[in-house]
């Protein structure tokens, strides 16, 4: 064996002698965990803002508004955590009838950089009739059985939602958005994000950039309305037959049933715009990209 070769033996087997005790290094971790219940009356809103938040809004019938908090820092030295996990500053108000909940990073004076990997844990339940202001930096959000009022606003975080009725307003930006269950007037705005939706009803506006967009439906779709730019749109129903389709696709292909007879406006490569109206239409379904594709199908 050549000199090379014993040099690039010797570094390897250095930088898998590191790697392993990195990896048998245990973690420390640091909790400090708070909770607070306050009164809440109709008319009432809560509003949570969350940096490298874990946010998950549950709903019970209590006219109350708990939250679990929980600050957490991991660090194998445990002085660095038990340091770094003060870093993490929150704030429980309520004036009126405004609840705000939130957490930012910021160390104390005379204090260095957190050196620990930081995250807060959220758990807040509330009645389910309550508007509900969410943002989140870093992190997830999942909520669940709102009836009345949602706005979010995430980046860089996932988004899970379940039972979700009223008007409610998304925006997100480089996290995916997985739905099921959402119903009433529905408005996404999404960039660099997939999006995921499964038994929705009412009325839905989509805007898309950069994305992947599915849509599970059934009969209880009202209207669906999307834009998208550099994104891809798969449409997934039983009976893709019942819906009044507008598509329109720029420099983007179009696949639908064999079956659905569509009434081609254009058809050149650079622009689409095809139409089907159904013997009984039940939802009108929009449809516009460019730099993308469109696909209609029976799942």
């Amino acid at each position: 064996m050549n000199k090379l070769s014993n040099c690039w033996m010797t570094l390897l087997l250095l930088c898998a002698a590191d790697f392993a005790i990195a990896q048998s290094t245990p973690m420390q971790v640091v909790t400090r965990t708070v909770e607070k219940t306050l009164p809440y009356r109709s008319g009432s809103e809560v509003n949570i803002e969350g940096e490298k938040a874990e946010i998950v809004v549950e709903t019970w019938d209590r006219n109350e508004v708990k939250i679990v908090l929980e600050l957490v820092a991991k660090h194998p030295d445990r002085a660095v955590a038990e340091r770094d996990v003060k870093s993490i500053k929150f704030s429980i108000d309520q004036h009126g009838d405004m609840i705000y909940f939130r957490n930012y990073i910021s160390p104390d004076e005379g204090q260095p950089k957190p050196e620990s990997t930081l995250k807060a844990i959220y758990t807040v339940t509330l009645p389910d009739e309550c508007p509900l202001y969410l943002k989140n930096y870093f992190g997830l959000a999942n909520v669940s059985n709102l009836s009345r009022f949602l706005r979010l606003r995430t980046e860089f975080s996932n988004v899970f939602l379940q039972n979700l009725s009223g008007d409610i307003g998304l925006t997100t930006r480089f996290g995916d958005l997985n739905a099921q269950g959402l119903s009433g007037t529905v408005s996404i705005d999404a960039r660099r994000s997939d999006i995921t939706l499964h038994d929705i009803s009412g009325d839905f506006d989509i805007r898309s950039t950069y994305g992947i967009i599915k849509l599970f439906t059934d009969e209880s779709l009202v209207n669906l309305n999307i834009e998208a730019e550099k994104s891809d749109v798969y449409f997934f129903d039983p009976k893709p037959g019942i819906y009044g389709y507008t598509l329109t696709a720029h420099y983007g292909n179009i696949s639908v049933p064999n079956d659905l007879k569509f009434n081609f406006l254009e058809n050149s490569s650079a622009t689409k715009r095809w139409k089907f109206s159904p013997t009984k239409e039940m939802a009108t379904i929009s449809i516009k990209i460019s730099f993308g594709d469109i696909v209609i199908r029976n799942p």
